[in-house]
């Protein structure tokens, strides 16, 4: 079993089978370690293993879930824009945490336009990781959040839920540049990543308008919360929590905004 198959939640290190204790040794051994690949969860294993997740900002030393082992894998390319990124996730913790579970919000349970308000439950969740990642409590669910949205603007506006987001002490924006190359960095390396998609109608002539969620890519499928359901069932599957979408389907819906810390 290898250890991406193995690590499908967090767990303790010292859990790993031997096979998976062994790539992950051989893993750090890439990112500048010189450890014995025996297999055995030692103590230069586990201080090589703190020190990798203290410089991706991953808390928890003890845990490996999948977000550790997709860095490990895989540590994205774009660094400026990446460190860029975490510098400004520390305005707001000197110890941020970008393991940090995401959790799932329908807008069809919202009290006020359930079939509109996908913008609004996105960013919930995006601002909620954001609050929990940096020590704050979170948010209680996407009511109070969406009621803060509408004595601004209207909820499809992604300057109204910037303003919204800003009132909760976090500054970010919208960008535009379709970018997907730092999008898939930003998941591999733990942010979530608030994105517009044309989720109705075939992929070859896709139309709509819908704001989901992704939270990781593993090389050729994202995995979205998305609020309304999964596109890839045109929504007959109104569970959207973790939803999966390929790399190529998502290229076609992109619309090619996302929202990041500012």
């Amino acid at each position: 079993m290898s250890l991406k198959t193995e690590v499908t939640d967090a767990k303790p290190v010292s859990m790993l089978s031997k096979e998976s204790m062994s790539e992950l040794q051989s893993l750090l051994n890439k990112h500048g370690h010189d450890l014995e690949v025996d297999g055995i969860l030692g103590g230069l294993t586990m201080e090589a293993f703190k020190e990798f997740k203290i410089k991706h900002y991953q808390a928890h030393y003890d845990l490996i879930g999948p977000g550790s082992v997709a860095l490990l894998l895989d540590v994205p390319k774009t660094t400026d824009a990446i460190s860029m990124q975490m510098e400004r996730l520390k305005r707001y913790s000197d110890n941020p945490d970008l393991n940090t579970k995401t959790y799932y919000y329908s807008q069809r349970d919202n009290y006020r336009m359930p079939d509109r308000t996908c913008n609004s439950s996105s960013n919930a969740m995006y601002l909620d990781w954001l609050m929990r990642a940096t020590g704050e409590p979170g948010l209680s669910g996407d009511d109070d959040y969406l009621r803060k949205v509408l004595s601004y603007g209207d909820t499809i506006y992604h300057g109204v839920q910037t303003k919204t987001i800003k009132a909760y002490g976090y500054s970010t924006k919208w960008m535009t540049d379709r970018d997907l190359p730092f999008v898939k960095d930003l998941l591999k390396t733990g942010f979530p990543v608030v994105c517009n998609i044309l989720h109705r109608g075939s992929v070859s002539s896709p139309r709509g308008g819908h704001v989901i969620m992704l939270i990781a890519y593993d090389g050729s499928t994202l995995t979205a919360h998305d609020p309304y359901g999964t596109v890839t069932s045109n929504y007959t599957n109104t569970n959207g929590a973790y939803s999966k979408i390929s790399e190529s389907e998502f290229k076609a819906r992109w619309q090619g905004g996302y929202r990041i810390l500012a």
